[in-house]
């Protein structure tokens, strides 16, 4: 077994109290939207581009893009970011602009993304192709290599948990799920990348996450919405204990 180990220093859940750069570069590049001078289907200038024209960094100005597009206003393709269709925005607009107040609490997004992907498992259980089922293994396997590799594994377990939603063919939970990633992007990185540095928490991850791939294949709703309750509810309890333990270190 590879020693994962922990990475050194204290381990830090982060708290928003002030407006954080890339929201101020996302509201403007959303009121560039309603001035109607992207359309839908239109490129956005590239980011070095975006970053000179708003003043901004380049790393406010891609974090802006990946909230934008976790709340569907637009698509990060291989050629730069693309504005989406009216009707694709709306479906999670709304929900966006909840999770947008810098006062969201991660343990209430953990909450809530228990819920969503747990029935996610149900639905995929049952409506899942052998694509879907293979897609998930591939994300699977990035999260382990990572992982073997002392390597930050939280891209991919992204991807895995967006995979499980999306094999549930149902647009409308895919792009809430979207938006509620997109919040746990901003709150919830460090203390992922924290747990897949744990060892004994990364080895339950990866049994959780090969039970569910089988249990998708095998049609076993209940076993796949066990896994993913179980799951959640350990990320939970390690956020829990983090931020009591930050809690405690500002006392002192």
């Amino acid at each position: 077994m590879v020693d994962h180990g922990r990475p050194k220093g204290a381990i830090a859940v982060r708290r928003l109290t002030e407006k954080p750069a890339y929201r101020r570069v996302a509201e403007e590049i959303e009121a560039m939207l309603e001035r109607g001078e992207f359309a839908p289907g239109d490129a956005l200038l590239p980011e070095r581009k975006l970053s000179e024209q708003l003043g901004a960094s380049r790393t406010a100005v891609r974090e802006a893009l990946a909230s934008l597009a976790g709340a569907g206003v637009i698509e990060l393709t291989g050629q730069g970011a693309v504005v989406r269709r009216r009707d694709v925005q709306s479906v999670s607009g709304a929900f966006g602009a909840l999770l947008a107040h810098e006062q969201a609490d991660v343990l209430e997004l953990l909450e809530t993304r228990e819920i969503i992907e747990a029935q996610a498992a149900r639905l995929a259980a049952e409506r899942c192709t052998m694509a879907d089922v293979h897609r998930l293994s591939l994300y699977a396997v990035e999260v382990d290599d990572a992982i073997a590799r002392r390597a930050d594994a939280t891209d991919p377990d992204t991807n895995l948990h967006l995979a499980l939603v999306a094999a549930t063919h149902n647009r409308t939970l895919e792009q809430v799920s979207l938006v509620l990633e997109g919040a746990m992007r901003r709150l919830y990185r460090p203390t992922r990348r924290v747990m897949l540095f744990d060892t004994s928490l990364a080895d339950a991850f990866r049994d959780e996450h090969w039970g569910l791939i089988e249990a998708l294949r095998t049609r076993n709703g209940d076993l796949a919405e066990d896994l993913i309750h179980r799951h959640i509810s350990r990320a939970m309890e390690f956020t829990r204990q983090a931020l009591d333990r930050e809690g405690g270190a500002g006392e002192e």
